[in-house]
């Protein structure tokens, strides 16, 4: 069996969110015992994970014991960036997808990588996906939006008719959910707001 669909978040420190935007940047904070972990992103708790999130030796375990011999693992897509300008955004891209290339490297015959770009900047974005893929990534995955940006904004397209060109595959991934604050108990933003970025990507 091959996954195509899993994420990854690596060790981001505290100190190297901040150094990019102290409110919006993720990082890892790890509970005493080393065990589970916090997605935080400034201040703020924004999911607990597992230590598989982040260690490739206990995310291979569970592949084998679920049966899976390939997996396409690919930023968290709290990691994209796409509020930042397109220079740090397109600099902490190319340190993130560093940081999967590195988790993958545990075992480079099932563990592939997919790209973060960003994606705010056709050109950048560009840059980015040409530049992972020659290092090692086996595609991209982008946001279904960049803001109020659908899939059918021109600069959306002219990323997606040039990674054609390159033969760069891309995962589209629904991010960013609808639904404001009405959508935020009982996990509705990934139940019932995802789902409908989902089926928004599709008819766009």
């Amino acid at each position: 069996m091959i996954d195509m669909h899993s994420h990854c978040l690596p060790l981001i420190s505290q100190a190297e969110a901040q150094a990019v935007d102290a409110q919006r940047a993720p990082w890892l904070e790890i509970e005493p015992g080393g065990a589970r972990g916090m997605i935080r992103v400034g201040d703020r708790p924004f999911r607990p994970v597992e230590p598989s999130l982040r260690d490739p030796a206990v995310r291979l375990a569970e592949m084998d014991v679920q049966g899976v011999a390939q997996q396409v693992v690919c930023a968290t897509p709290v990691m994209f960036g796409y509020g930042w300008a397109a220079p740090l955004a397109a600099d902490w891209a190319e340190r993130m997808n560093e940081h999967v290339l590195a988790f993958c490297r545990a075992d480079p015959q099932r563990l592939h990588a997919l790209a973060q770009v960003p994606l705010q900047s056709l050109e950048h974005a560009c840059r980015e996906a040409r530049r992972a893929c020659d290092a090692g990534c086996v595609g991209v995955q982008i946001g279904n939006h960049v803001g109020e940006r659908d899939l059918e904004d021109e600069a959306l397209v002219e990323f997606l008719i040039f990674c054609a060109h390159e033969g760069i595959p891309v995962l589209v991934h629904p991010w960013d959910m609808m639904g404001g604050s009405r959508m935020k108990k009982w996990m509705l933003p990934w139940l019932v707001s995802m789902p409908a970025e989902t089926q928004l990507g599709c008819c766009r």
